[in-house]
């Protein structure tokens, strides 16, 4: 093990000895010393002069040893921190990532500099400030971002958070990183929630204390998409009024179920959740659904199941959208299926005032 000590030794087997192995050895032992304690000022000045030699060393080797002895010292002249932090990768990533006195305007140089790996060693520091992980949304690669994300003591503000959401909506792997991040406030989880996988949505509920309405709601739309995707594998009518039964006798055949179902274009499954709703028969209610001229009709039919008059226009929406391109509710045409029933519930809402903006919002998510 090294001692702490620099002797007058170690200073001449450095001038007769320039080996990488000595020179890196010297870079431990002077370091050692000069983050001591009972240095004095002038083995100070002697170990600075040394470090000045060997942060302009040819061999990579020996400033890479030297990036790593100094990473946990106190303080540093800053023509040593300029040489190190400027230095290929290998020799500064380490130093920027855990020398605490580097300044803002030092790591803004690092980020600004476009080495990735500089800039993720940036988003990896202990403590990162506010204007530091904005400053890495605003300007760096999706990679660094999920990096900073994942850096429980950098300090991420909301407003931060809702450019990362911004910036990055169709991005699973950001949305991955939100997820198990421990900190996330309730805001943001409101504002991705909707837009999780399955999966993503059901660590949310496991890894955060979320408000009971929210955390409700998660665990309803995973389980209604969970018993929509059975539905699908089923071919004829008895299997699925099977199933339609069994929701039923369990208090499982919810409104939102049933009107997802028709916004997925599950029509079957939709008629026959109507038919144990509102005690109607089959037939009955297949006369009324594509009768659309009179709609009067299948909005009754729609109270006696107890479908809210809040998604009245989403069921309406779906059944135009079957009657226009006669929908054959194959699997290949589901996603092309939901994105014209979002279409007509948007129409609707621009063209009316029966619908609320958090109306329309609701609508989309009971069908996305």
């Amino acid at each position: 093990m090294l001692k702490p000590g620099l002797t007058k030794q170690d200073i001449d087997r450095l001038s007769r000895d320039l080996s990488v192995e000595n020179k890196s050895v010297t870079a431990q032992k002077v370091s050692a010393y000069y983050n001591g304690t009972d240095i004095s000022e002038r083995g100070r000045k002697l170990a600075e002069d040394i470090f000045r030699l060997m942060v302009a060393d040819v061999q990579v080797k020996v400033r890479e040893v030297l990036s790593e002895s100094l990473k946990n010292c106190k303080t540093l002249p800053r023509d040593i921190i300029l040489k190190l932090i400027n230095d290929q990768d290998s020799v500064a990533v380490p130093f920027i990532k855990y020398y605490a006195n580097l300044t803002n305007e030092d790591l803004i140089s690092i980020l600004e500099a476009q080495s990735i790996s500089k800039q993720k060693a940036v988003a990896q520091r202990k403590n990162l400030s506010e204007d530091i992980s904005q400053y890495i949304v605003d300007k760096c690669p999706e990679e660094v971002v999920g990096v900073l994300i994942s850096n429980e003591s950098a300090k991420i503000v909301e407003k931060t958070y809702d450019s990362i959401i911004d910036k990055y909506s169709e991005s699973d792997d950001i949305k991955k990183h939100l997820v198990y991040r421990s900190d996330l406030p309730v805001s943001v989880i409101e504002k991705i929630v909707s837009s999780l996988s399955d999966e993503l949505q059901r660590r949310l509920v496991i890894i955060h204390k979320l408000p009971d309405n929210i955390a409700a709601d998660i665990v309803e739309q995973v389980k209604e998409k969970t018993t929509l995707r059975i539905s699908e594998e089923y071919s004829n009518d008895k299997q699925i009024e099977e199933l339609v039964h069994q929701l039923y006798s369990a208090n499982h055949l919810t409104p939102s179920l049933v009107v997802r179902s028709i916004c997925m274009g599950d029509l079957k499954f939709f008629e026959y959740a109507l038919v144990y709703l509102s005690n109607t028969p089959l037939l009955e209610v297949r006369k009324i659904l594509f009768n659309l001229q009179v709609d009067f009709m299948i909005r009754n039919l729609l109270r006696k199941a107890f479908i809210p008059k809040s998604m009245f226009p989403a069921v309406f929406s779906a059944l135009n959208v079957i009657r226009d391109i006669r929908f054959g509710c194959q699997k290949s045409e589901r996603a092309s299926f939901i994105h014209k029933v979002i279409e007509r519930i948007l129409s609707i809402s621009a063209a009316s005032e029966e619908l609320s903006e958090e109306d329309v919002n609701y609508l989309i998510s009971k069908i996305s």
